[in-house]
């Protein structure tokens, strides 16, 4: 069984679609192979697009997700928080049909209550200025311990018992 089967794809794109109203967050539903389940992109910020344009950019900050994919056996069913290289959260939980992981529902975008954006790092990523990577990162949502663990909470719950 695949993610993708566990629930109509249009299920799938409104719950990415409530959970960016809900934080903000660039949200996202991953099969067992790394893919996206749907096409669905609101995002939490102005840098991420700008990040996901350049293929560097992509796999130096964004392929953050491979070792949350290692980790997910060993966090069954628990909130995976990480950060990738740009400083942003990912928050995720692995998705499992009995003892088959099936993938990795979550998003990222957000910072940490006292997170920053690493400006070289980006630069480094995708040849953008650092006063551009200041102009797209100034108002970027932050997340407080708290509500990191209330997401971890309604995801678990969501997702219990989906497939």
């Amino acid at each position: 069984m695949k993610i993708s089967e566990c629930t109509a794809w249009d299920s799938w794109v409104q719950f990415e679609k409530e959970l960016n109203e809900r934080t903000g967050l660039n949200s996202c539903v991953i099969d067992e192979d790394g893919v996206r389940v749907t096409a669905y992109r609101k995002w939490a910020n102005p840098l991420c697009p700008a990040i996901r344009r350049d293929p560097r950019g992509q796999s130096m900050i964004c392929g953050r997700l491979q070792s949350l994919y290692d980790n997910a056996p060993e966090t069954k069913n628990a909130l995976l928080v990480s950060t990738c290289r740009a400083g942003f959260l990912i928050l995720c939980i692995p998705v499992w049909n009995n003892d088959v992981f099936l993938g990795l529902v979550g998003g990222c975008g957000l910072l940490h209550q006292k997170g920053q954006i690493d400006a070289m790092t980006v630069q480094s990523a995708t040849g953008l200025g650092i006063s551009q990577i200041r102009e797209l990162s100034g108002d970027i949502g932050r997340l407080l311990p708290q509500e990191i663990e209330n997401l971890g909470q309604y995801l678990k719950q969501r997702f219990m018992g989906i497939c």
